[in-house]
C-alpha cells in the first residue's frame, strides 16, 4: 500500500514538473490558441445564421420587416445586430432593424483640392467598427460612430473591404490627360498604406470600381478599361471595356485579366460572390448594333450589362437590359435562392432635360422575375444587399428601402 501511495507521489510531481516546463510565452499561446477556438466557433455561427435571422450574438431578427424611409444616403450596409448602417454626403447614420434613426455623426474627410472621382462606402468591420471611404479619403469609426483614425493621404476611392487576413483593401479610379493608371491599396488595421498598385492601359481615366476577396483569399476587382477608336490608342471620349482581374492580395501582382467590350462604351460598377461558384456583374454597356468609332458617346444608347464568370473571369453569359431608352446598373447583390438583384438609373431626354428613375430588378438566371422604377427626382438606386432574411436593403433616392425576398418595394 505504501509503495502505491509513494507511486503516486512521484507521478504527481513528474505532471507537476512538465506543467511548470511550459514558458510563459506558451503559456499564452496556448490560452490564444483556446480563445481562437471559441471565436471561430462563433464565427461559425455568425455564417449559419446569415439566412437564418441571427445577428450572430443569439438573438433573433425580426422577419417580414419592410419599410421606406427618408434619408438621402448614398450606400447602406446591414449591421450585426440586424440594423442597419448609412452614409450620406457627410454623415454616419446607424438605424435599428425597422429603419428608426439610432445615431447620426458628421464628420469630413474633404481637402483643400476638390475631386469628382470616387464615391461614399461604408460597411462593418469585424471589431464592430465601421470603415468609411471617398473621393478624399479612408476612415474607422468605432461601433458608436466615433472617429478612431482617418488617411486623407490617398482618395478616389470607389470601394473598400475587409480580408479575412486583418488587412483593408481599396480601390480607386484615376483621370489624367495621359498615362492614367486605377489603383488597388493595402492598409493595415490602423490606416497605414502598406502598398499602392496602378493597373490599366495608360489612357486618360481608368475606373475600378468594385473589389471582392476571392474563395482562395485573393482579390477579385470589376470596373472600365480605356481604349482609343480606329484613329487614337487613347481619346477624351473615355472609352471603355467592361473590365475583370484578379490580383494578389498578398503582393498586389495581377493573376489574370479579362475584358468584355466593342469599339464603343462598357464597364461594371459591381461584383458579387455566385454561391455555387463564379461571380455576376453589373454595369453599362452602349447598347447600339453598329457602334461608332468616334464622336459619340453613346449617350443616350445606354443598356445595363449584366454578366455571370466563372472563377477565372471567362463570360459564361450575358444580357444587356434596356428600357428607357438608357439604364445603367450600378450595385448587384444575391438572393436568397442562389440568383440575383440589381439596382440602377434610367435616363430619358425629354426635350432639352433629362427626366431620371431609380430602377430595381430581380432576375430568375436571366429572366426578368420583378422590376420596377420611380421617379424620386435627379437621383438613383445606388446600392442594394441580400440582408439576413433574405430580402433587400437599397439606397434610392432620398430613400432607405427594406423589401422582402419579393423585392416589392413598400410605401412610404
Amino acid at each position: 500500500m505504501i509503495k502505491i501511495f509513494h507511486s503516486f507521489l512521484i507521478s504527481c510531481f513528474i505532471l507537476t514538473i512538465i506543467s511548470c516546463g511550459q514558458t510563459t510565452e506558451e503559456n499564452v499561446n496556448s490560452a490564444v490558441s483556446k480563445t481562437g477556438d471559441a471565436v471561430n466557433d462563433t464565427s461559425g455561427a455568425v455564417n449559419d445564421g446569415v439566412f437564418g435571422g441571427t445577428d450572430g450574438s443569439g438573438a433573433q431578427c425580426k422577419s417580414g420587416v419592410t419599410f421606406q424611409k427618408k434619408y438621402f444616403v448614398r450606400q447602406v450596409k446591414q449591421t450585426n445586430d440586424c440594423g442597419y448602417i448609412a452614409v450620406s454626403g457627410g454623415s454616419l447614420i446607424k438605424l435599428n432593424q425597422l429603419g428608426e434613426k439610432v445615431w447620426e455623426k458628421k464628420f469630413t474627410l474633404k481637402k483643400n483640392k476638390h475631386s469628382n472621382l470616387g464615391k461614399a462606402s461604408v460597411f462593418q468591420l469585424v471589431d464592430g467598427g465601421y470603415l468609411y471611404s471617398d473621393n478624399y479619403g479612408i476612415a474607422k469609426f468605432n461601433s458608436n460612430g466615433d472617429i478612431s483614425w482617418k488617411n486623407r493621404q490617398y482618395g478616389n476611392f470607389e470601394d473598400a473591404i475587409e480580408h479575412s487576413n486583418g488587412y483593408i483593401y481599396a480601390v480607386s479610379d484615376e483621370l489624367t490627360a495621359h498615362n492614367s493608371m486605377a489603383k488597388v491599396y493595402k492598409f493595415n488595421r490602423g490606416g497605414r498604406k502598406i502598398w499602392r498598385r496602378p493597373f490599366g492601359g495608360g489612357c486618360s481615366r481608368e475606373k475600378l470600381r468594385s473589389i471582392l476577396e476571392t474563395p482562395d483569399g485573393e482579390l477579385v476587382i470589376v470596373g472600365g478599361k480605356s481604349h482609343g477608336n480606329n484613329q487614337y490608342k487613347c481619346t477624351f471620349e473615355f472609352y471603355d471595356d467592361a473590365w475583370i482581374l484578379k490580383v494578389d492580395a498578398d503582393n498586389g501582382k495581377q493573376i489574370w485579366e479579362k475584358t468584355y467590350g466593342g469599339r464603343n462604351y462598357e464597364h461594371f460598377e459591381d461584383i458579387v460572390r455566385n454561391p455555387n461558384g463564379g461571380y455576376y456583374a453589373i454595369g453599362t454597356a452602349c447598347n447600339k448594333r453598329n457602334p461608332p468609332w468616334g464622336g459619340d458617346y453613346c449617350a443616350q444608347n445606354m443598356s445595363a450589362l449584366w454578366m455571370k464568370f466563372d472563377e477565372s473571369g471567362n463570360s459564361l453569359g450575358k444580357k444587356h437590359f434596356t428600357n428607357g431608352p438608357n439604364q445603367t446598373g450600378l450595385s448587384i447583390a444575391n438572393t436568397s435562392s442562389g440568383e440575383t438583384a440589381w439596382v440602377g438609373e434610367r435616363s430619358k431626354l425629354v426635350g432639352s432635360k433629362w427626366q431620371y428613375k431609380a430602377i430595381f430588378y430581380k432576375l430568375q438566371g436571366t429572366m426578368i422575375a420583378y422590376q420596377n422604377s420611380y421617379p424620386y427626382g435627379y437621383s438613383r438606386a445606388r446600392s442594394i444587399e441580400l440582408t439576413k432574411d433574405g430580402g433587400f436593403i437599397i439606397a434610392a433616392g432620398s430613400n432607405v428601402i427594406k423589401t422582402g425576398s419579393d423585392m416589392k418595394i413598400p410605401a412610404l
